[in-house]
This record gives C-alpha cells, sequence and structure tokens, in this order.
C-alpha cells in the first residue's frame, strides 16, 4: 500500500502504536515483519479482533498439538479433511469428537493472544498500517480486551531500560483509573504491580513509584504494564481531538456493461507466444473470454513452455466457478518456473478460496505473506480464513 507510514520497532514500542490506534478508533490490519516473519493483528474500531501469522507454529492446529489438546494424528486427519472443499479444519475436529465447541473457542482466542503476546515482546523489525474499513468479518471477530492483552503483553517484555526511557519523566503524575476496565484480579497480580496500584490511589509521581521497595525493574515493568492496559492513567490536561472527517462516500457503481456480440470473422490462431499473448489479451478486453481461451491453450499444446501464456490463461480460467484439477495444474506449473510471481500466487490462492479449499488458500496466502508482508489483501483474506478455520460452518 502506497504511502504507508513504517515504523521501526527498535525506536518505537508496538504497545505505543496500539494505543494510538484505540484512541483513533481505526480498523485495518498492522503488518508486522522481523526477518522472514510476518504476523498480522487486526483491528476493528481500535480493539483487536484478531490475529495471523505466517509462523506455522501459531497456526490453530499446531496450537493445538503443542499444547496436548489433540494428538499428531488427529491433527493430521483434521487437516486432511479441512483440505476438502468447504471443510474447515475446526469444523472437522467437532465431528470427530476431539473438541468441543467450547474447546475449539478457547483454543482459537488462545491462538490469537500468543500471536499478539509474541510480537509485544519484538525489539526490531517493522509495523506499517494498512487500513480497512472491515478487515474481518464481523461473525469472526473475536471478543478480545485489548487493554488485557497489553496488560498481560507488556510484562514480559525483556528491555526495561526502553520501558523507562518511554515513561519519560520522574514528574509524570499517574492515578488510578475507576472502575477497573476488566477482571484484574483474575491475571495474578505481582506485589510490585499491587504497590503501584495502590500508591496510585492518590495522584503519585513516576519518580515516587520507583522509589518504592520493590525492585526497580519490576516496578518499571509493572507501571508502564499497568499504564497500557488502562488500569493506571496520567494526570494532564484533556488534549482537544482532532476532527477526524467522516469516510468520504463511496463512488456509486457504473452500470454494467452490455456487450455486444461482434460478427467480425474469427483471426487466424498466432503460432507464436508472443503474438498469442498479445491477441488473447485483445480479445478479452472485448469480452471475447471463451475465445482467448481457445487461443491460448492451442498455442501452449504447441508451446508448453511459453509461461506468459500459461499464467494468462490461468488467471483467466480461474474466474469459472468451483474447483477444476486442470486449472489447479495451470497455476501450479507456472509458479513452478516463477516461484516469486507474488500475484499468481494470490490469484491461485483466490481460486482456492472462492472453491471451499481453505487450507490450501491459508497456505498460499502464507507464502505471499512470506515474500511480500505488505500485501493488504492477502492479509485481509488470511484473516478471514484462519478465523474461518476455527469455526463450525
Amino acid at each position: 500500500m502506497s504511502g504507508a507510514t513504517v515504523l521501526d520497532l527498535s525506536q518505537v514500542l508496538l504497545s505505543e502504536e496500539i494505543g494510538r490506534v484505540r484512541r483513533q478508533r481505526w480498523s485495518g490490519v498492522l503488518a508486522l515483519t522481523q526477518g522472514a516473519v510476518a504476523k498480522g493483528l487486526y483491528f476493528v474500531d481500535g480493539e483487536i479482533a484478531f490475529a495471523a501469522s505466517t509462523v506455522e507454529e501459531d497456526r490453530l492446529g499446531a496450537n493445538l498439538h503443542r499444547i496436548g489438546k489433540i494428538t499428531e494424528s488427529e491433527f493430521r486427519a483434521a487437516l486432511a479433511r479441512a483440505e476438502e472443499p468447504g471443510q474447515r479444519l475446526g469444523q472437522a475436529l467437532i465431528e470427530a469428537g476431539v473438541l468441543t465447541p467450547e474447546e475449539l473457542a478457547a483454543a482459537v482466542t488462545g491462538q490469537v493472544e500468543r500471536i499478539v503476546f509474541s510480537v509485544l515482546r519484538w525489539t526490531s523489525g517493522q509495523v506499517r498500517r494498512d487500513t480497512m474499513d472491515r478487515p474481518i468479518p464481523a461473525d469472526c471477530e473475536l471478543d478480545l480486551h485489548t487493554g488485557r492483552v497489553l496488560l498481560v503483553g507488556m510484562r514480559q517484555f525483556p528491555d526495561v531500560d526502553r520501558l523507562e526511557r518511554t515513561l519519560g519523566s520522574p514528574e509524570r503524575r499517574f492515578r488510578r483509573v475507576s472502575p477497573v476496565p476488566f477482571d484484574y484480579d483474575q491475571l495474578s497480580p505481582s506485589p510490585p504491580e499491587r504497590a503501584v496500584l495502590a500508591r496510585c490511589m492518590r495522584e503519585a509521581r513516576l519518580a515516587d513509584l520507583l522509589a518504592m521497595p520493590h525492585a526497580r525493574p519490576q516496578l518499571v515493568r509493572s507501571t508502564y504494564a499497568l499504564l497500557a492496559g488502562g488500569l493506571i492513567e496520567e494526570l494532564v490536561s484533556s488534549p482537544i481531538r482532532a476532527h477526524v472527517p467522516a469516510p468520504a462516500a463511496r463512488p456509486q457503481e457504473a452500470p454494467p456493461l452490455v456487450m455486444v456480440e461482434e460478427t467480425t470473422p474469427e483471426p487466424p490462431v498466432p503460432l507464436e507466444p508472443e503474438e498469442a499473448e498479445r491477441t488473447a489479451r485483445q480479445l478479452l478486453e472485448r469480452g471475447r473470454r471463451p475465445q482467448a481461451i481457445a487461443v491460448l491453450t492451442e498455442v501452449l499444446d504447441r508451446h508448453p513452455d511459453a509461461l506468459r501464456c500459461r499464467r494468462l490463461l490461468a488467471m483467466t480460467r480461474a474466474q469459472e466457478g468451483g474447483y477444476e484439477p486442470a486449472v489447479e495444474r495451470l497455476f501450479l506449473g507456472a509458479l513452478e518456473k516463477e516461484p516469486g510471481d507474488v500475484e499468481l500466487r494470490y490469484r491461485l490462492a483466490t481460486y482456492y478460496r472462492r472453491a471451499g479449499m481453505g487450507a490450501r488458500a491459508i497456505l498460499q496466502l502464507r507464502l505471499v505473506l512470506s515474500a511480500d508482508p505488505s500485501h493488504a489483501g492477502a492479509w485481509r483474506d488470511l484473516g478471514e480464513l484462519e478465523a474461518g478455520e476455527g469455526r463450525r460452518r
């Protein structure tokens, strides 16, 4: 997405960016990269609604196997069933009697929280915003409390010096928020956290909080985690909120074009791939899709290695409904010769998705994001599919 702001996580804490997102009630995906790893946090009106990752260990099935909820054989059997059109991993696990719907829902929530906790610990990498009105379907949104997730996650942040620098001036003043935004006592508060909260029952300077009789690193982590989680707040004048303009109205869609069947004679089938591709594109521009497919098919019979013609034929035939092995072979054959073709791989993922083959679509989307972590469409589709994997049909 051109023009998007990219932040360096060696200079900016992800928790600070999430705080800005919450204040702005922003919706979209925060796309995070660290080396070859890409993860995405999905926000709806400023709150975390889902998370996805290109890392295999972050997948639902892998997470269930790791925590001992399913065996290796159960995992593989469910995964094989999820390869079938219209089948989902979560549905397969429930139908096999491996999990109850309640256990599945808890596992999906745990999977998402694990991804969020992992990126909150990052001290390097990049994060960028991809704005979307609806980054994930409403029925797939999880009921997470972002403040709670931030508090637990920042308890584990490894660089205490960065937290103390972020807290800023020793003269900053804090007080406890009342009522508390979530059931804090369920999170096993540490003695330093309880001490900070008790001291903030009345106005307290940061210098006073960090001078209490506990280890300073623990007090720094406790103060920052409580602030990020919304259990304490800074005593400052309320800033004037900038006016956020309403989103521009979407332009009305133009009425569909009525294609008039041409009566000109059929052109001869070109003999060379370059000419065949050019002719096929001209036919597609005129709405003559069957003729374009015929041209591309015939030239591939003569020149099986014509990659550009194979690519165009795959994308053209992918518009057909359902699943056709021949179309899949066109995609895979082109990708075997050009594995770095991100857009073609994304089209293959879209083809699988439309055919109801979620597991195959997810695999291709993860490969797209590994190659291009800023691919907003892939993040949107992956979030929807990953969330759908944890639901019943």
